[in-house]
C-alpha cells in the first residue's frame, strides 16, 4: 500500500482541482503558470458530437523562446482525446503559438498516433472568438470567427463519438511558460 500512496495522494489532488471563473465575463480562466506547462491536472469525461467554445487571449500570449527554433512550437488551447483514447493516440485540438508577430490558432490532431496540424487563422487580443470542433464519421471539422474551415481525417474504426476527455489549455513542447500566461474561455459540448 504504501507504494501507492503518492499516486493516489496525486490522484486525490488532480480531481480537486477547481477552474477559477471570471466574475465579470463568467468565462473560466486558465493560467499556465511561468515554469509550468499544464493550466490544470483534472480529467473530466463527456458524451458527445464535439465541442463549441469561446476564448479571448490578453497580451499575456506574447512571448520569445529562449531557443529561436522553438518560437514556431505549438501550444495547446482546448480540446478533446476522442472515444477515451491516449491524446497522442486520437485527438483533436485548437493550438496557438505567437509566431511572425501575429497569435495563430491551428488545428491540432492525432489519429493513429500521427500529429497533423494546419493553420486556422489569426486573432486579436482581448475579443471573444467563438470556435468549433465537431466530430464527423471519419474526421474533425474545425471553424470558427474569421478561421478558414478545415477538415482533418480520424481513426474511425471501432470509435463512434461519444465518450471523450477534456484536453486543457497546455504550453509547450520543450519549453515552459517565460511568464504567466491567461486564457479565458467559455466550453459547451456538442
Amino acid at each position: 500500500m504504501r507504494k501507492y500512496f503518492p499516486f493516489l495522494f496525486l490522484a486525490l489532488f488532480a480531481c480537486s482541482e477547481t477552474i477559477e471563473i471570471d466574475p465579470i465575463t463568467g468565462f473560466e480562466v486558465f493560467t499556465m503558470r511561468q515554469g509550468s506547462h499544464s493550466s490544470i491536472v483534472r480529467r473530466e469525461v463527456f458524451d458527445g458530437n464535439g465541442i463549441a467554445f469561446k476564448v479571448i487571449f490578453d497580451q499575456s500570449a506574447i512571448y520569445t523562446a529562449v531557443d529561436e527554433q522553438n518560437q514556431a512550437d505549438i501550444h495547446k488551447l482546448l480540446g478533446f482525446s476522442n472515444c477515451l483514447k491516449h491524446h497522442q493516440s486520437e485527438s483533436a485540438r485548437i493550438g496557438w503559438r505567437w509566431f511572425n508577430d501575429e497569435l495563430q490558432l491551428l488545428a491540432y490532431v492525432y489519429t493513429d498516433a500521427d500529429l497533423t496540424f494546419q493553420l486556422l487563422g489569426s486573432i486579436p487580443f482581448d475579443q471573444e472568438i467563438n470556435l468549433r470542433i465537431d466530430i464527423e464519421s471519419d474526421g474533425y471539422r474545425f471553424t470558427g470567427d474569421g478561421m478558414t474551415e478545415t477538415f482533418v481525417a480520424r481513426d474511425a474504426e471501432g470509435c463512434e463519438a461519444g465518450e471523450n476527455y477534456w484536453l486543457w489549455p497546455y504550453f509547450g513542447g520543450d519549453e515552459t511558460a517565460p511568464h504567466d500566461i491567461v486564457v479565458k474561455i467559455e466550453r459547451e459540448t456538442l
